[in-house]
Order: C-alpha cells, then sequence, then structure tokens
C-alpha cells in the first residue's frame, strides 16, 4: 500500500493507495476509535463490495449501520441527507463515530456533506472505487449536494 500526504499544515491528511480492501481495517483502528458507524454506498457498489467492507468494518470493532442509496447522480440531494441524517439518528451516532462513504463522487459527496454537517461534523473516511472519485471528488475535502437550480451549491469544504 502506498501512502501520499496532503500537505496542508495543520490540516494535513494521509491517502492510502491499494489494490484492496484487506489493510482497511487496521488503518481504521489506526486513525478512529472502534464504535458506531454509518456505510454509506450505492446499490450498485454495494452490491459488490459491501458485505466486504461491512465484513472487515465490524472485525475492526464498528458497529455499522449500512446505508445503500440509489445509484446516480439524482442521489446527490437533501431529500438523499435526509435519509443519511435519519440513519445516523436511528443509530444513535455520536461525535466520535465515523461515516465511511463506499463508492464514486456521488456517494462521498452525499457521505461527505452529511458528516460535515451532522453534529456539526464528525470522522470521514472515503473509500473511493471509481478512477474520478479517486483523483478528484475524495481528495481536497469538497463535499456538496445539488438544488435543483444548480450542481453542488449547498455543500462544505470538509
Amino acid at each position: 500500500m502506498e501512502t501520499i500526504t496532503v500537505p496542508l499544515g495543520e490540516r494535513s491528511y494521509e491517502i492510502r493507495i491499494g489494490h484492496d480492501f484487506e489493510p482497511f481495517p487496521d488503518l481504521a483502528r489506526s486513525i478512529l476509535p472502534a464504535g458506531k458507524a454509518l456505510l454509506v454506498s450505492d446499490e450498485n457498489v454495494y452490491s459488490l463490495y459491501g458485505a466486504t467492507v461491512l465484513s472487515l468494518l465490524e472485525q475492526a470493532g464498528f458497529h455499522v449501520t449500512p446505508v445503500v442509496i440509489p445509484a446516480g447522480e439524482e442521489s446527490k440531494t437533501l431529500v438523499q441527507a435526509d435519509v443519511l441524517y435519519t440513519a445516523a439518528i436511528s443509530a444513535n451516532l455520536d461525535r466520535s463515530s465515523a461515516i465511511f462513504a463506499l463508492g464514486g463522487g456521488v456517494v462521498g459527496d452525499l457521505a461527505g456533506f452529511v458528516a460535515a454537517t451532522y453534529l456539526r461534523g464528525v470522522p470521514f473516511v472515503q473509500l473511493p472505487t471509481t478512477l474520478l472519485s479517486q483523483v478528484d471528488s475524495s481528495v481536497g475535502g469538497k463535499v456538496a449536494v445539488n438544488h435543483r437550480l444548480g450542481k453542488n451549491l449547498i455543500g462544505a469544504f470538509y
């Protein structure tokens, strides 16, 4: 696994690049306390990798609530954000609970927006599964949802 550091002073962070999910539990445990977590994915990605990632997170000591959203840009909305907020509240996520995003840019943007705003910010980890999300949306902390009047108009850097 290769590590790249994004040098931003106090806000620096590491990007880990690998070809499978096996090292993920150890990485998650090294940066987050085990506890409650949300695993957000879309129906396409979850059907491929969801069970594996869910199992690995549970082995790492996380109590995970999976939330599967419809695939596609149409899911990057405040309506779907409300679905995630409801799941987080129902699972009793607290300030130390993490939100994991498994998928492409839509999943990362939506889950990241919810992580930035739920309880005014909870830990957020992305597991990008598309090339574009690996080099664009999962780097730089840009998270957003769309509004009917425009794309990415509601968001944060988180």
